[in-house]
């Protein structure tokens, strides 16, 4: 299993990398309503923050096999990334 540092680290980089591009579309077109992209922002910071307590609360005894429950954290990560830059795609950046 990788570390948990690390794997907090790549939560953090993503997240933090489509925040980014998500400001950069709202510099991109200031003449359109940037509710749209704050609400974005604001469903991903919640991801992040679930994700994060998902990595720094597994307890074998509660979630038995780390592998398996590492890897769907890791899916989940993933799955959530890609709908926000569809969803960012959609709304014209």
């Amino acid at each position: 299993m990788a570390s948990k540092k690390n794997l907090k680290k790549d939560v953090d980089y993503l997240i933090t990398d489509l925040i980014l591009d998500c400001y950069a579309c709202i510099e991109e077109h200031p003449d359109k309503d940037f509710s749209a992209y704050e609400e974005m922002i604001n469903e991903i910071i919640i991801v992040k923050e679930n994700l994060l307590e998902r990595i720094n609360h597994f307890d074998s005894a509660v979630h038995g096999n780390s592998r398996r429950y590492f890897r769907e954290l890791k899916k989940d990560l993933i799955i959530s990334i890609t709908g926000a830059y569809e969803k960012l795609s959609q709304l014209g950046c």
